[in-house]
């Protein structure tokens, strides 16, 4: 009978029966002797994750939840800071979940608030990252109902063919939402911080954006004519960037425009400039 030899990581020679079905390129990670590899070993690796010391079961732990990042209200400003361009579908999710929101009445209307603004992530999965983070609580219908079968004197399951589940907001990130709505970050922002000596910028931007939807090339142009943005320049982007970050403006397929918090809070501003 014929016999194949091949070198294992002790050097010795091990005979293999050709019964046994040889693989020459075949190698068992489980013998890998660290102190006997070398350049001509093609599996001499730098810290390559042998099968041995994997974790049985990989696991990726959330970002952001109560348990990271000390509550759920600490987690959910997380998320919306860490994505600031799903902040208001994510603040919207939250308002349309309280007493709770089936799940497809909620892929609707996500599909709706992004017609202009395209996202990698689904619906269902923007209502995940909300479960993580402690903001949303997924409700499960019963798939089954008892039916009876008189003429048989029976009783049995009848399997329900759709289920739509119920997701519902939490406290906490019910009472987040309402901060985010008053708009007090805004105030913070614009009006009480380094940024407020551009209060007339603001004014002038978001007098502009309430005509109609406005281009950034638009803005640009108006932001210009303001000596205060000439040194240190200041862009029209670096407004809108603060506008949308306090929910006062969207960017829409016509254009930017304003919120109706925006709205809200322009008035305010004109109220107080004439008082």
């Amino acid at each position: 009978m014929a016999y194949s030899a091949t070198a294992t990581g002790e050097g010795t020679l091990t005979l293999l029966d050709f019964d046994d079905e040889f693989d020459p390129l075949a190698v068992d990670e489980t013998a890998i002797d660290q102190e006997w590899m070398d350049d001509e070993n093609p599996y001499d690796t730098i810290d390559y994750p042998t099968l041995r010391n994997m974790p049985e079961t990989p696991h990726r732990a959330a970002v952001y939840t109560p348990e990271r990042q000390g509550s759920v209200a600490e987690a959910l400003r997380a998320l919306v800071r860490q994505n600031p361009s799903h902040r208001r579908v994510l603040m919207n999710i939250v308002g349309l979940a309280e007493g709770g929101c089936a799940a497809s009445a909620i892929s609707a209307k996500v599909d709706e608030w992004m017609r202009d603004n395209r996202s990698v992530y689904a619906p269902m999965t923007l209502c995940r990252m909300l479960e993580r983070a402690g903001a949303l609580v997924l409700e499960m219908p019963e798939t089954t109902e008892v039916a009876e079968d008189a003429e048989g004197g029976v009783a049995y399951l009848e399997i329900r063919e759709t289920v739509d589940p119920v997701w519902r907001a939490t406290d906490e990130a019910l009472a987040l939402r309402q901060e985010y709505l008053s708009g007090d970050q805004f105030r913070s922002v614009v009006l009480e911080s380094d940024e407020a000596r551009y209060g007339e910028v603001y004014e002038a931007v978001m007098a502009l954006l309430e005509e109609a939807p406005q281009s950034m090339g638009a803005i640009e142009a108006l932001t210009d004519t303001f000596p205060i943005t000439k040194k240190p320049k200041r862009y029209g982007q670096h407004f809108m960037d603060v506008l949308q970050a306090t929910d006062c403006a969207v960017w829409a397929r016509e254009g930017w425009q304003l919120t109706d918090l925006g709205r809200t809070l322009f008035a305010e501003m004109k109220a107080a400039k004439e008082a």
